[in-house]
């Protein structure tokens, strides 16, 4: 019967199993619906002993020595809790390594950065000029047109601010682990600062 063959087998090998286990470890001998009732039936005769694990019961063999029996349960139950904790634990360290991949794969490298900040540089230029003619010239514009080309101006001034932004923080984050300095590092990279050029942003008045 399916009493007997799961008791002997718990018996046996002297370790706890869920009802899966000794389903597949009896090779089929019994369905799994005949194994949880023989697990069942064995453990309300006292027979065996169930332990919940969340949601799963696991099944184990009473040993003629209790003093045993109490320990290899306490060190289950111990070593349950050290896997949960661990594994909570992994969990939240890949969490945080998730976050900083994103983080790291959203900033632009230096050389992008450098680009985008050439390119933006330009453009202001080009409009300044722009808007240093017109504000001279005698020639009357209308007051939307004016308040369109200071609004591209302002928006262009805010962009270059922000990529600057982001290239410093770049290079500070560089600078950290590097050896020399800060001048060293930018002529190995062919950076020219705004003040190096002594380039001047011309605001909106």
């Amino acid at each position: 019967m399916a009493n007997e063959a799961v008791l002997k087998y718990l018996v046996d090998t002297n370790r706890p199993y869920s009802c899966a286990d000794v389903t597949v470890n009896l090779r089929g001998a019994f369905g799994k619906t005949a194994i949880q009732k023989a697990l069942d039936a064995l453990s309300e005769a006292g027979t065996i002993k169930c332990k919940l694990y969340g949601k799963q019961k696991v099944y184990a063999a009473i040993q003629t020595d209790s003093v045993r029996e109490d320990e290899d349960v306490t060190d289950y139950d111990a070593l349950f809790k050290s896997l949960t904790q661990d594994l909570a634990d992994k969990t939240n360290t890949l969490k945080t390594i998730e976050i900083s991949l994103k983080n790291l794969v959203s900033t632009p490298t230096t050389t992008a950065a450098k680009t985008q900040i050439d390119e933006i540089k330009n453009r202001t230029v080009a409009i300044e000029k722009k808007l240093e003619i017109l504000k001279t010239s005698t020639e009357v514009i209308s007051v939307e047109d004016k308040k369109k080309i200071l609004g591209e101006h302002e928006t262009m001034l805010k962009e270059y601010r922000k990529r600057k932004r982001i290239c410093s923080d770049i290079l500070d984050a560089v600078l950290e682990g590097y050896p020399k300095s800060k001048k060293n590092l930018l002529e190995e990279l062919c950076i020219e600062t705004d003040e190096m050029v002594n380039f001047k942003l011309m605001g909106n008045s």
